[in-house]
């Protein structure tokens, strides 16, 4: 006996009842396989890692299918995705992040739910492929921390949306998917190294070539107007306008022991004459030590004592061999003028770790090959350069190589900050070549 018939003795439905009865029950069959799509969709939901991508596509795009189309086949959508996800590892990416075998296995359904479920994984998938060939892959990888991206999220989200939705062929989405890449001829040099790399299969260098591409991708998406790029291997900054490079140097990076972080920032102020401000660390592990054994070396090295209170303390006055590294109510600044450890120019950021870049008096360690001698902060070997960059050319570099003594610091705001980044890029392109820094904070 049927469950329908069952249904009918049981519960007494009478003839004239019986059409009302069918269709409750044919209403409720529907809603058990939509419940059952629903479960299937959710069991891959895990995928849809842009999944409010995905919403705001399909609302932009009438919530109309974007693989299946009555003007192109399925099949050739789907390959023309493939290719670019088969070739992606050239680029530094995984094809398996995107879904690889189950868009390389599905079949054309004529069922409309699955056939919607299908068609949102796949966009899923295009959304993030694109998104990290745009913008970068695993980022937070590379970085210790980010105040720039999420600024500009909105931005790279409209940006990848209104591509998409240009698509109508085959063609458009190979375009949409190769305009995604950087025209810089740098990228497209490390892109055949990485090719070259991949083929010996040396997996070292494959990595280092995966974290440049994609902190390349990362830093050039954004199209500033300027930015200043510190490359913590090569030991070098390159402050660029509109993408390209107007100046270079030489800086000297944190030693392996108290390395530079990894860091996106911002240049807020620049500041002439600076107080050099000693780190607690420093002032109680290196100066404290020295400065008991002879007080006198304050003075020497330029060194005043700021109380509590922000006043100078005299140093007379203090009974030195009752401090230590956990009695220390003082700190060390040492005041202004060229002898200053941070020179005359001191470039403030915004980051959470206290570094900064400034000038130094200590000019030979440029001459260095290896300039990893600082405890995190970045010197710079050309400041009055960069400052005028950053200004607009409103320094007087008269008054700052007057070296003038007890100068009083001067703050000058940045009036649109400039995007600092600080990354660490081991594989690097220099006279059209890719070069291999030594990796000395070994994170490869």
């Amino acid at each position: 006996m049927s469950a329908l018939r069952r249904a009918i003795l049981h519960f007494q439905i009478t003839p004239v009842n019986y059409l009302k009865f069918k269709s409750a029950i044919r209403a409720v069959s529907i809603f058990c396989l939509l419940c059952n799509s629903e479960a299937r969709a959710q069991a891959t939901h895990s995928k849809y890692s842009q999944s409010n991508m995905v919403e705001i596509f399909y609302s932009q795009n009438h919530l109309e299918t974007f693989w299946q189309r009555k003007t192109t086949p399925f099949s050739e959508f789907r390959e023309c995705f493939l290719l670019a996800l088969d070739s992606c590892i050239n680029d530094g990416l995984d094809k398996n992040k995107y879904n690889y075998f189950e868009i390389k296995d599905a079949i054309e359904s004529k069922d409309s739910i699955e056939t919607r479920r299908q068609d949102e994984l796949f966009t899923d998938a295009l959304i993030r492929f694109t998104k990290d060939l745009y913008a970068g892959s695993d980022i937070s990888k590379y970085i210790s921390n980010d105040e720039v991206s999420a600024k500009y999220i909105k931005d790279d989200i409209n940006y990848l949306l209104e591509q998409l939705l240009k698509v109508n062929t085959v063609t458009d989405l190979n375009a949409m998917i190769v305009g995604m890449e950087p025209k810089q001829q740098a990228y497209a040099i490390l892109k055949e190294e990485n090719k070259k790399q991949l083929a010996g299969n040396n997996k070292m260098r494959i990595a280092q070539l995966q974290a440049s591409l994609n902190l390349y991708r990362w830093m050039h998406h954004f199209r500033f107007n300027r930015a200043i790029i510190i490359n913590i291997p090569a030991a070098e900054l390159g402050y660029y306008e509109k993408g390209q490079q107007e100046l270079q140097m030489k800086v000297v990076v944190g030693k392996p022991t108290t390395r530079s972080p990894r860091f996106a920032t911002w240049c807020n102020e620049v500041i002439l004459y600076p107080y050099w401000n000693v780190p607690p660390s420093i002032a109680t592990k290196e100066l404290l030590p020295m400065i008991k054994k002879s007080p006198a070396r304050l003075k020497s090295m330029n060194l005043e004592v700021i109380g509590r209170n922000g006043d100078v303390v005299d140093a007379l006055s203090i009974d030195w061999s009752k401090l230590n590294r956990n009695n220390f109510p003082y700190r060390f600044r040492q005041c202004t003028g060229c002898d200053n450890s941070l020179g005359v120019i001191k470039f403030n950021l915004t980051d959470p770790f206290n570094v900064y870049l400034h000038d130094t008096n200590y000019k030979l360690a440029f001459l260095s090959a290896s300039r990893f001698l600082s405890h995190g902060c970045i010197r710079v070997e050309k400041p009055i350069e960069l400052g005028n960059h950053i200004l607009d050319n409103q320094l007087d570099s008269s008054f700052l190589k007057a070296c003038y003594k007890q100068q009083k610091p001067i703050v000058l705001s940045v009036p649109n900050r400039v995007p600092v980044f600080v990354v660490y890029m081991v594989a690097d392109v220099k006279n059209d070549s890719v070069i291999f820094h030594k990796d000395t904070y070994h994170l490869f």
